[in-house]
């Protein structure tokens, strides 16, 4: 027994002796910290030994190379990559994870995350591009921004193709992937959609335009489906009684040309008179050319509204909205003896705006039907008595002035151009020429030459002979 403990105290003083010797030795040893080498004289006896005798703590995420318990009798080298705070940012949607990782890579980063990057996923560290096995930056704040692929089903002119593009938004990925875009091209889902997963995209291409409006024409494009839809992307309102054609809830014509008219609706209020008539009854017992008033003629008067429509600042029609009878028709009632003439008295007189209904009137002609009587104030001229300095021997119709010429302002001579009117007193005349009139009344200047002038300067109902121009309105401008 005591022979045993003896070798036994023996064979420990022997190791202890060992290890005392080999600590009193010390060795070198290279070690490595985050990619700085440091060349260490030690007389530790484990890698951990080591590091704790520089002054390092270890973390629980550091990644050492040997393990920290390896005995350092066949070490040379120790390699540490000290953890550090690193972000994780998953676009599109922005999600963020913060994490510590000994990562040297951004591979080996996202490994720790549970993640494997596709060769087309894009990574940003720090703001940069790097490829997935490039170093990481030194330093301790580490952004890794991962865009991974989406996958883009789009459908075009009835065709479908996949584009694959970790790009921030669609418009991007189309960019990316050389696809070409028109002005007014429409998109199923919005230009700036971020990418993720799997996007469904239509696009319909956009029909050229040209809108003809407020006297310009427009060149533009649009997909949208209708008429109306295109003007307003356009910036183009239609207001009140506007139109355009095609008509707004039309789909977009195949030609592209569309018209937009601007409506205006004026209200005027004017008065209306209605001539009276004639009428003759034969008294045998009467001398020949005896004419006898059993009841006096009376005209009547209205007061009407009426609506006239413009389009695009042209009058298209009038209509009459509401007629109040002031003063009734009256017709005269003449005896007359027989083979007495039956010619009307001349139609007296008469002021203010009011225009009169369809009749006959007896004139140096003979009897005439007209479509409209109305009180005009009359002036008279001559080629050389026009107001001004020159003498003008020439209508504008290109006609001599001459007695029997009519000139009006240019608003009556668009209309009456050709057209003959009755004046009573002067005989028929034919509008031929144009003169700036009175404001506010009806006018006629009445035609004459230089030797047989008549100076003209009242208001008297005149007649429009019939037929009436084409496309006239009824109501005098």
């Amino acid at each position: 027994m005591k022979t045993k403990m003896q070798t036994l105290v023996i064979i420990g003083l022997l190791i202890l002796l060992m290890i005392t010797g080999y600590m009193l030795m010390g060795r070198d040893v290279t070690v490595v910290v985050n990619g700085e080498s440091t060349l260490v004289h030690t007389r530790a006896l484990t890698v951990g030994q080591v590091l704790h005798s520089m002054g390092i703590t270890l973390n629980t995420t550091d990644k050492i190379d040997p393990p920290a318990s390896t005995w350092l009798s066949k070490v040379q080298t120790i390699t540490l990559d000290r953890s550090r705070p690193m972000i994780l940012w998953v676009e599109p949607n922005g999600a963020r994870v913060d994490f510590t990782s000994a990562a040297q890579t951004p591979r080996e980063a996202l490994a720790q995350m549970g993640v494997t990057p596709a060769e087309e996923d894009k990574i940003q560290v720090n703001g940069n591009r790097l490829g997935w096995d490039d170093p990481l930056p030194t330093g301790k704040n580490i952004v890794l921004q991962f865009a991974p692929v989406a996958n883009v089903t789009l459908t075009l002119d009835g065709q479908t193709q996949t584009l694959r593009s970790s790009a921030a938004s669609l418009g991007l990925a189309l960019w990316q992937n050389n696809f070409h875009l028109n002005g007014g091209d429409a998109f199923s889902i919005p230009f700036t959609q971020p990418l993720y997963g799997t996007l469904n995209v239509i696009v319909t291409r956009a029909t050229a335009l040209a809108i003809n409006v407020d006297g310009i024409t427009l060149q533009t494009s649009s997909a949208a489906p209708t008429v109306g839809q295109a003007l307003a992307e356009a910036g183009i309102s239609l207001q009140g009684n506007d139109y355009s054609a095609p008509s707004e809830d039309s789909p977009l014509p195949a030609d592209g040309k569309i018209k937009v008219v601007r409506v205006k609706l004026v209200l005027s209020e004017d008065q209306k008179v209605t001539p009276y008539t004639v009428e003759y009854t034969t008294d045998n017992s009467l001398a020949t050319g005896t004419r006898e008033v059993t009841q006096t003629g009376q005209n009547g008067i209205s007061a009407r509204q009426v609506v006239i429509r413009y389009e695009d600042g042209v009058e298209v029609s009038r209509d009459t909205r509401s007629e109040v009878v002031l003063q009734s028709v009256i017709n005269e009632k003449v005896t007359i003896g027989p083979g007495t003439t039956t010619t009307p008295a001349t139609p007296t007189s008469e002021s203010g705006s009011s225009e009169g209904g369809v009749g006959t009137i007896m004139t140096e002609a003979g009897e005439k039907s007209y479509y409209l009587s109305a009180p005009v104030h009359l002036t008279s001229y001559s080629p050389c008595r026009t107001g001004t300095s020159t003498c003008s021997n020439l209508t504008a119709a290109g006609t001599p002035v001459v007695q029997g010429v009519l000139g009006v302002t240019s608003a009556w001579y668009r209309i009456f151009k050709g057209y003959q009117i009755y004046i009573p007193g002067y005989g028929i005349g034919t509008v031929e020429d144009i003169g700036g009139g009175i404001a506010g009344e009806y006018w006629i200047d009445l035609g004459y030459s230089d030797s047989d002038w008549v100076n003209w300067s009242k208001t008297v109902t005149v007649y429009f002979l019939s037929p009436a121009p084409a496309g006239f309105s009824g109501s005098l401008p």
